[in-house]
């Protein structure tokens, strides 16, 4: 006689616990507003065409499924490779949804895939096609002229990849870091991406980046102006500007030299409570001739949180030290002061696109031993999957309301519970969406992403 098994009964506050293998993902908006955009602008022809990366293997099942399990991974808040299986509960609904045999989900499949990425030749023609898709981007909504914002960054690293050097490091002093350049325009898409070694300074390279960053927009768009932060106050990269005739805005920093310039100032104009603007010419030994500064002063007083810094100089001067300082650079010499200072302000955005870039498209992660490896992921992240869910944001999921970090897109939209399911005889994936606003805003974005024309160009590159 067989003993019967005893199977015990799992419950919480009476309610049963029981497990099932039917086809459920806790990620139906990915699986619908996500696949739908990628399925219209024929995401998977560019992925196929762009990478300089060819697999002959009988065995290989195509780079597609291997740039979008990183996308998946992105999306659903991973940061690092290993975080590929984060979205695995949900494999054959996803599948379905974006219409591929296999996806991987362990996170040696990625990183080999991208260590084929060897030299700085196949690096450069990927980082290349990403430029052109981000410009691509930009037309589709018809922007022909922008400011231009050029900006760096610190990644901390903990292991022995190549580049990774004891240089600037604010927030982690000692340890080694990658010092990347990056170039975004004024509507929030970045169009440029450069991977740097650690002991890198702010403005290494700076010329040749901007050059290369105006080339990839093409010659029928405009730069309105340049705005950097003061790591390009460098005389190279200025005169560059001024013999291109592109108006610049640089913040600077406040040497010893410069402080006493600054108050030599007679005359500050009142532009808000507790902020005045100044301006100055001055030139430094090496340079050809003065140029103009435009200084703000805040009040501590009247603006307890007044940005800027206060000079070494005028700490024990009691006319100066409730003040707080900044400083830029311009060839602009029809701007009044004041304008100056207010067409520098929306720089400030800059440190919420490296931030979103950092926290929500894994800027910061993604990285292998090999340096040219290391930055190719990194222009996928930056380049591509941040510009697409920009132009998502702000054409599709918020075309009038303020723009939305990717977090607050996946808590709102993304992170939707579906069970893939048929009738009569169709696949159908069912959203769990009680909320009437919600069923109504998903099905407005299906239709909207159907209308789009917009087709991404899939421009075949030679493997390296």
């Amino acid at each position: 006689m067989k003993r019967k098994k005893h199977t015990a009964h799992l419950s919480v506050n009476q309610v049963k616990i029981e497990f099932t293998r039917k086809s459920i993902t806790p990620f139906g908006g990915i699986a619908t507003v996500v696949a739908k955009f990628l399925e219209v602008i024929q995401f998977k022809g560019w992925v196929e065409s762009a990478l300089p990366i060819r697999e002959v293997s009988n065995n290989s099942k195509g780079i597609y499924g291997k740039v979008l399990a990183q996308f998946l991974t992105v999306l659903a808040g991973g940061f690092r490779f290993s975080h590929v299986g984060w979205w695995e509960c949900g494999m054959e609904v996803l599948k379905r949804a974006f219409d591929v045999q296999w996806i991987p989900h362990a996170a040696s499949t990625l990183t080999r895939f991208w260590n084929k990425i060897d030299s700085q030749g196949m690096a450069e023609k990927f980082a290349e096609a990403a430029r052109g898709l981000a410009t691509t981007i930009v037309g589709w909504e018809s922007i022909t002229q922008d400011t231009l914002h050029l900006d760096s960054s610190v990644i901390t690293r903990y292991g022995q990849q190549q580049g990774a050097k004891k240089g600037y490091n604010p927030k982690k002093p000692g340890r080694p870091s990658h010092h990347p350049l990056m170039a975004f325009l004024g509507c929030g898409y970045v169009i440029n991406l450069w991977n740097r070694a650690g002991d890198a300074h702010a403005g290494q390279g700076a010329v040749d980046f901007f050059r290369q960053s105006v080339l990839s927009l093409g010659a029928a768009f405009r730069v309105i102006r340049v705005v950097c932060d003061c790591g390009f106050y460098n005389i190279e990269f200025i005169k560059h500007l001024d013999k291109e005739g592109c108006l610049y805005i640089i913040a600077a920093p406040i040497f010893p030299i410069l402080q006493r310039a600054i108050r030599a100032v007679k005359h500050w104009k009142r532009v808000a409570p507790g902020i005045e603007v100044g301006e100055f010419r001055f030139e430094h030994m090496q340079w050809d001739r003065p140029r103009r500064y435009v200084v703000v002063r805040q009040s501590i007083t009247t603006r307890p949180k007044a940005t800027g810094k206060q000079p070494s100089l005028f700490k024990d001067l009691d006319q100066w030290e409730d003040y707080r300082f900044s400083l830029m650079i311009t060839n602009d010499e029809e701007a009044e002061a004041e304008s100056i200072w207010r067409q520098y302000r929306p720089r400030a955005n800059d440190e919420n696109v490296i931030k979103n870039l950092k926290e929500g498209f894994g800027l910061a992660s993604f990285s292998m031993n090999d340096f040219w490896a290391t930055e190719a992921s990194m222009v996928l992240n930056v380049l591509v999957f941040h510009n697409l869910i920009h132009y998502l944001n702000r054409n599709i999921l918020n075309p009038k309301g303020p723009l939305q970090q990717l977090r607050t897109l996946r808590g709102k939209y993304f992170i939707i519970a579906a069970q893939l399911g048929k009738s009569a005889g169709y696949q159908v994936l069912r959203l769990a969406v009680k909320d009437r606003k919600l069923r109504a805003k998903l099905t407005y974005f299906l239709e909207l992403i159907s209308l789009l024309s917009n087709r991404l160009n899939c421009i075949a590159v030679e493997s390296g």
